[in-house]
């Protein structure tokens, strides 16, 4: 439980109404609750807000509640949510050690108050840091060097030479540093060229269920500081991740690309090797990169383009059937004259006189 105010106060926000109103939790405005705080992001929900069961509101400051309605006015609401959220349900705490079914190799080294879970392998001269947590499962290979704070979830695993920063979150299934995909025709045959390089992934980066990615050929495959990989994602050999970007799942990122910062790639969008996307860039869901991007951009389609260019393009796409219409019944309007003009020469020349 938690008064109106000293939620408030957790966010920054302004009390409207009783701020000695007691909060028991969060819910959304489509399952709202008594004795519970939610969302509301605009002037659209107001109306479920007045019928709601909650007893408290998030409000943007331009958007005043209606009469009778307590809550929270604040610049940012969604990021206000996202805090009472985590007040309501912090991170889970883990008790320090080692549990007796890790299998731990020699010269494992490892800081203050790190959590190592059920069958965990650990391989040969690891480091981590302080306050690490390694669920159930997960494999951390030999010379792999992980910071403070970091969370590996089960079954993931972090092949060898693998530099994770401070902060980390490797989520179930992903696999971080496995072979980059590289071969050389050879008389018929793919001949395997080795993957010799790492990957590093600085501070304050998140990485999704079941991503994976690959270790450079030489050098690294480079994820910087503060990214966020959803679910589901592919990120070839050698690739460079600029800081802040959002990578929304089922996208895949081929080999030697680069992303510059605050890139936003959607939903199953697809970047070509050795391509650069410029920072600020939004690709939209789908959207197939095949050459350079220039920063501030928002490109969309198969190939991706301008969107406003893509836009007319879909719409003149969209007018074919009727365009191809008009050309049939030209073509059928030509023909036509094209036999009418043959049947006047025909009619009016000399042999037809004699």
């Amino acid at each position: 439980m938690a008064s109106l105010g000293r939620l408030a106060a957790l966010v920054g926000g302004e009390v409207i109404g009783n701020g000695e109103l007691e909060i028991k939790g969060v819910s959304g405005i489509e399952d709202p609750r008594p004795g519970t705080i939610t969302l509301v992001g605009g002037a659209k929900v107001l109306a479920m807000a007045e019928k709601s069961a909650a007893t408290a509101f998030i409000f943007p400051e331009n958007l005043p509640l209606p009469p009778g309605l307590a809550g929270i006015k604040v610049d940012n609401p969604r990021l206000a949510f996202a805090k009472i959220l985590r007040f309501f349900h912090p991170p889970q705490a883990f008790p320090a050690g080692i549990h007796s079914s890790a299998v731990v190799e020699e010269g494992f080294k490892h800081g203050e108050g790190c959590y190592i879970g059920p069958l965990v392998f650990i391989g040969k001269n690891v480091t981590i840091g302080d306050r690490v947590i390694i669920h159930p499962g997960a494999v951390i290979e030999e010379e792999s060097e992980i910071g403070d704070d970091t969370e590996i979830h089960a079954n993931a695993v972090i092949k060898g030479s693998t530099l994770l920063g401070k902060r980390v979150i490797i989520h179930a299934g992903a696999v971080i540093g496995s072979d980059g995909f590289g071969y050389v025709p050879d008389q018929g045959r793919h001949f395997k060229i080795p993957q010799t390089g790492r990957v590093i992934i600085e501070d304050d980066v998140e990485i999704g269920a079941n991503v994976t990615v690959d270790r450079a050929t030489t050098g690294a495959t480079l994820i910087k500081r503060g990214t966020k990989i959803d679910n589901l994602v592919q990120v070839g050999h050698n690739v460079e991740i600029g800081q802040d970007n959002l990578v929304v799942a089922q996208t895949g990122i081929a080999g030697s690309a680069r992303l510059e910062d605050r890139v936003t790639l959607a939903g199953q969008a697809g970047i070509k090797d050795h391509v650069t996307v410029g920072a600020d860039t939004v690709i939209a869901a789908r959207g197939m990169v095949i050459g350079d991007v220039p920063p501030g951009a928002f490109y969309s389609g198969q190939p991706a383009r301008s969107h406003p260019k893509e836009m007319r393009i879909q719409a003149a796409a969209g007018r074919l059937p009727e365009l191809i219409k008009k050309v049939k019944d030209l073509e059928k309007r030509l023909a036509e004259l094209e036999h009418t003009g043959s049947a006047c020469r025909q009619a009016n020349s000399p042999e037809k006189e004699d």
